[in-house]
This record gives C-alpha cells, sequence and structure tokens, in this order.
C-alpha cells in the first residue's frame, strides 16, 4: 500500500561514498514502478567520459558529460512522480554548479572502517591498488556537499547510516521518505534481483560486477553491517588505515545528523 505524497515530480539525489550500501538502496527504491531511477550518472563523466578528470586508459564513453547529467537530471518523465538518482560526491570533483536543480539532496554514509575494508578486499580481486583511492575514502566530499547543502542551499540535512539501514531497514527507509515527501512502498524492503536496466552498459561488464555483484543480486538488507564491531585495523594495508584515521573525524560529525532509527 502506497501513502501518496504531494507536489510531484519529487526529485531526489542520494550522494555517498564507495562501498556504503548505496547501490542496495538504489535498487530498494528502484522497485516501484513510478519512479525514475538512475545510476551514477556523474561517476560516468567523472571517470569515462570525454571531460573527465580522473586518469585512466579506457576509452572514453560517448554521450556521459557533466552537461548530460544535469540535462537527463532536469527532463520531464511522464507517468513518474518520483525522479531519483544514486551518485558519488567526489565524482562532482568539487564543482557544485553541476549539481542538477530542482533536487532535493540526501545522503548515505557508511563507518570508514567498514566501508575503507570493503574496498581493499574488492580491489584486491582485480589487484587495484587503493593509493589511487580519495584519502579519505570519498568521505571528505560527502561531508564538504554536505556543508554546501545545507550552508548555502539551505536545505534540510538528510543522512542515513548504512549499519542503521542494514539493521533497520523499515524504520530507515519510512522515515527518509517522510523527509523528503516520497511513497513509502512494502517493495523497498524486498525487490527482485538485477533490477539494473537503467544501468549504463559499461558498469555491467566483468570487471565491475566485482564491485557490484552483491547487490546487484540482492532481494533485502541484510543485517550484516554492526557498528559496535568495526573491522580489525590491524589487517588493513598501512595506507589504508591512514585513509580510514583521516575519514573517521567527518564521518563522525556526519553521523551524529543522520536520521536515528
Amino acid at each position: 500500500m502506497e501513502n501518496l505524497q504531494p507536489r510531484q515530480p519529487r526529485r531526489i539525489m542520494l550522494w555517498a561514498h564507495q562501498r556504503s550500501l548505496s547501490t542496495a538502496f538504489e535498487l530498494s527504491l528502484a522497485s516501484r514502478q513510478k519512479t525514475k531511477v538512475f545510476h551514477e550518472l556523474y561517476t560516468m563523466a567523472y571517470y569515462y567520459g570525454d571531460e573527465r578528470t580522473f586518469e585512466n586508459k579506457i576509452a572514453s564513453v560517448p554521450g556521459y558529460t557533466f552537461k548530460n547529467a544535469i540535462e537527463l537530471l532536469e527532463a520531464d518523465y511522464p507517468g513518474k512522480d518520483v525522479i531519483f538518482c544514486k551518485d558519488m560526491a567526489l565524482c562532482l570533483d568539487g564543482k557544485y554548479d553541476r549539481l542538477a536543480k530542482g533536487y532535493i539532496h540526501t545522503f548515505l554514509i557508511r563507518d570508514p572502517r567498514q566501508s575503507i575494508a570493503s574496498v581493499c578486499k574488492a580491489r584486491k580481486v582485480v589487484n587495484a591498488p587503493l593509493l589511487t583511492f580519495p584519502p579519505t575514502g570519498g568521505v571528505k566530499q560527502v561531508y564538504e556537499l554536505h556543508n554546501y547543502v545545507t550552508s548555502t542551499l539551505n536545505q534540510q540535512s538528510i543522512i542515513i547510516d548504512a549499519s542503521d539501514l542494514a539493521n533497520q531497514p523499515e524504520k530507515i527507509i519510512r522515515k527518509y521518505c517522510e523527509a523528503v515527501e516520497i511513497p513509502y512502498c512494502d517493495s523497498y524492503l524486498n525487490w527482485k534481483p538485477n533490477n539494473i536496466g537503467h544501468w549504463p552498459a559499461i558498469w555491467t561488464n566483468t570487471l565491475l560486477r566485482v564491485y557490484f555483484e552483491s547487490a546487484v543480486e540482492s532481494t533485502h538488507f541484510k543485517p550484516t553491517l554492526n557498528k559496535d564491531n568495526p573491522v580489525d585495523m590491524s589487517d588493513l594495508p598501512h595506507h589504508a588505515q591512514l585513509q580510514v584515521q583521516a575519514a573517521l573525524p567527518y564521518y563522525s560529525e556526519l553521523f551524529e545528523k543522520r536520521l536515528k532509527p
């Protein structure tokens, strides 16, 4: 049963950092048919587009620019009363004039002792060094964007934490839906796997499924992210431990402002 809300369509951005449960949350909200969902348009422009500032050896993917991302997000989608996009805050590259107009900006965070450990585990599979990863695992960029949204755009602070989401998903998602004024659906707790028809094709190749396979095949949130039992830091490479220590102050401040169960 849906509790329909006024002022449609609602346009929502979810900004996160890597390994923060953001893909599972995206696929949860994508289970609702009247919601138009986008997957990491800014990330595509940042890593793979013609304007990319991140150096890699992969050929650019036509059609993915920051201008294109804005145009897609600001377009009309008849029959859709919610437009939702999940993306990585670091991929704005600090240029907030790239934000699409008309959006409520929300944030998803995860304890960097868990998120950076998860990055290490994933990158080990493909032998990708963590040294090229942002110094705080992208947490600082989430913190800075949140400050811009609340102080310059004067929007409400809407933050959810991955541990809360995993362990008490119904409470957290209901509070999130209430905060952004979008319908709550029971399918947000139980969705069909492999619902990635809205993803850019490059995300579905073998390399990137190393990062997303668990989320793509999921059907519900699993209570496995216990904030009170963080990863043993001694198991992490030294440079990863330094990144965790750099990220913790930003995370802790955001955590205090989160929507509580």
